[in-house]
């Protein structure tokens, strides 16, 4: 062998052993960066929680219109501050539930159990979710797939039954 076939063999050599070291450290980046988007997740919807529980805390009156089936009226003293918490309680759930891929899988059955106990105690809720279904696409989803909604017709549904009537006519 030349000399020069010993120096090729050691350059492919430092070439492997530098792509396995590339490889391994873009591994260890990867699991690096999946760790702190969960712990970021998770700070976040615990954040975002945290200020919904500081509602209830701060206007203790509408909290019966979450937790205990109250009905809202039109004409009742809170109906604007119970409509915007109803839209910022469905944010937060749409904020959480969209990033529960980075949430383990005990933890998402258990936000995807307090969403429904939510959506089951409070008609508030419902109501105004089903008004403003578009603003809250994977909350939506989750209700679709768990059959929550089911025997309710949306106005999407409608439209797009209609639509499929008059193309099959």
């Amino acid at each position: 062998m030349q000399p020069s076939d010993y120096i090729a063999a050691l350059a492919v050599v430092i070439s492997v052993a530098a792509s396995w070291l590339a490889y391994y450290a873009s591994m260890k980046s990867h699991q690096t960066a999946t760790k702190s988007h969960e712990a970021s997740s998770y700070h976040a919807g615990t954040d975002l929680f945290m200020q919904l529980d500081l509602v209830f805390v701060e206007y203790p009156h509408v909290r019966p219109y979450f937790y205990n089936g109250k009905t809202l009226s039109e004409d009742d003293a809170s109906y604007h501050r119970v409509q915007a918490v109803a839209e910022l309680m469905l944010d937060v759930f749409e904020w959480i539930w969209h990033r529960r891929e980075g949430i383990s899988d005990v933890d998402r059955q258990a936000w995807a159990d307090y969403v429904g106990s939510m959506f089951a105690l409070s008609p508030v809720l419902r109501d105004y979710h089903l008004g403003h279904l578009a603003w809250h696409p994977t909350i939506t989803d989750l209700y679709f797939a768990q059959g929550e909604f089911a025997g309710i017709t949306f106005p999407q549904q409608q439209h797009h039954q209609q639509q499929r009537s008059r193309e099959g006519a």
